[in-house]
């Protein structure tokens, strides 16, 4: 399992692997844009290339080379503090492949990255409704202390909240 930071070639087969993520969380329902992800991917890659960034895109591959997860975070002052918090922005590998050590090695990839740019804590938010508990475990015994909650108030009717 390779980590490395991620390149424009990454773009196309990470906007496929997004749409595979996002079919398999509470966002589901959801429209996904691929040109939106794509534009969004190659913001973070470009504003990541720059030696003191404030994101970040790291990609977990297999031994063929494939991709099979990624982590995208930043670095940001917090709106009462000139103090670095580090916080992820998107986080998945696949699920046939999170046994075999990505999501750890990408976290810790993260984890450094930020240390390297003074972030004093790291914050991962979980929002993708599945396997809640099983990520809090994991976390958990990473140091992670749960600090609140994640909530959502749907405005207009979806898919998902008329069944």
């Amino acid at each position: 399992m390779k980590i490395r930071f991620a390149t424009p070639d990454d773009v196309a087969a990470f906007v496929d692997l997004g749409q595979r993520f996002h079919a398999m969380t509470r966002f589901a329902s959801y429209t996904y844009n691929p040109e939106r992800v794509t534009q969004q991917l190659h913001a973070v890659i470009g504003i990541g290339q720059n030696k003191n960034g404030t994101h970040c895109f790291f990609v977990a591959e297999d031994s063929q080379g494939q991709p099979v997860g990624g982590i995208i975070g930043c670095v940001e002052r917090h709106f009462f503090s000139d103090q670095l918090v580090a916080s992820i922005i998107h986080y998945d590998v696949l699920p046939e492949k999170r046994m075999g050590g990505a999501g750890l090695r990408l976290l810790g990839a993260f984890r450094k990255w930020a240390e390297n740019r003074g972030a004093v804590e790291l914050n991962a938010g979980v929002n993708s409704g599945v396997e809640l508990e099983k990520m809090n475990r994991f976390l958990q015994r990473l140091g992670f202390r749960k600090t609140g909650g994640n909530y959502s108030l749907p405005l207009v009717p979806t898919t998902a909240s008329t069944q």
